[in-house]
């Protein structure tokens, strides 16, 4: 059985939107919804229980209080193995799946020797966007792929322009939506707990390629992505901190990075976070976030 683990917080029109997609398009395929509110304190949780409460596909709960991304979908797993599930479908609540996109996935995850498979994601207009790295950056490609510094990479000289067209092995795809072998999943612990939001598919594949794991990427699977529709925008105090506090873990305690190099990553989050706040009038947002940052 596939287990589809979803959470929303306060945005439950695109949460629906998420699932409706699921039903429209995963045919012939036994599979339970885990979705999850994270104590969502707009009411999204009562909307959501009226939506699906008696459908008995779908496990609709809510925690006490926010777990964050990693916790939340931890909780999900959990269930979804507590259920006899064989496979974990993770996916933003701002995503739509196109026709096809969960059938194939599931194939590829049956078939591959793969923890997990990504697929494309594309834009409500059609563009598509950056999901799959075919391999781990050094810090200098990081920095001017990853940051604001890519705007000085003028010859894209660092900007990925990989595309695979057919199924491919890779180091990175995007955390926004996958499909994993939740056995697989379990070996390497699911995900870190000790991150609230972002840098979870970063911390995956360093996992991953301790534990000797691949990942791959299925191309003709795609899914529309709502890009930041669940955290607020460029110009959100809160998760632009949370950004930064996992970027450094990560590079602490995934890679080993001197302090020499998290003392850049925070000067180059601050600059970014000094400009982007600065153009929405958010000025006070932005000292409030350097000054906090040296706290990490």
């Amino acid at each position: 059985m596939l287990g589809i683990a979803i959470i929303n917080y306060n945005q439950y029109e695109k949460t629906i939107d998420c699932v409706n997609s699921v039903f429209e398009t995963a045919r012939g395929i036994d599979y339970k919804i885990y979705l999850l509110d994270n104590c969502s304190p707009n009411g999204s949780f009562d909307i959501l229980r009226r939506e699906y409460g008696e459908n008995p596909i779908v496990d609709c709960f809510q925690s006490e209080k926010n777990l964050g991304y990693a916790r939340g979908n931890n909780l999900c797993i959990e269930k979804a193995l507590a259920d006899g599930c064989d496979y974990i479908l993770i996916s933003n609540n701002d995503i739509v799946f196109e026709k096809g996109a969960i059938n194939l996935l599931l194939r590829d995850i049956k078939s591959r020797d793969c923890l997990l498979i990504g697929p494309a994601l594309k834009t409500p207009a059609g563009k598509y966007q950056i999901s799959v790295k075919p391999f781990a950056p050094s810090f200098k490609e990081y920095v001017f792929s990853e940051t604001y510094f890519s705007n000085f990479d003028r010859k894209k000289k660092y900007k990925s322009r990989f595309f695979p067209h057919e199924f491919s092995y890779v180091y990175w795809v995007s955390g926004a939506v996958f499909m994993a072998d939740i056995k697989l999943f379990e070996k390497i612990g699911f995900f870190d707990p000790a991150t609230f939001l972002y840098f979870e598919e970063y911390i995956i594949s360093e996992k991953a390629k301790r534990a000797g794991l691949k990942l791959g990427f299925e191309p003709t699977a795609s899914v529309i992505h709502y890009h930041g529709a669940s955290t607020g925008g460029n110009a959100n105090y809160f998760t632009r901190l949370e950004n930064l506090k996992s970027e450094l873990y990560f590079f602490k305690n995934y890679l080993g990075a001197p302090k020499s190099r998290l003392k850049t990553i925070r000067f180059i989050r601050c600059l970014e976070v000094l400009f982007t706040f600065t153009k929405e009038r958010k000025v006070k947002d932005a000292f409030k976030f350097i000054k906090n940052s040296k706290k990490l």
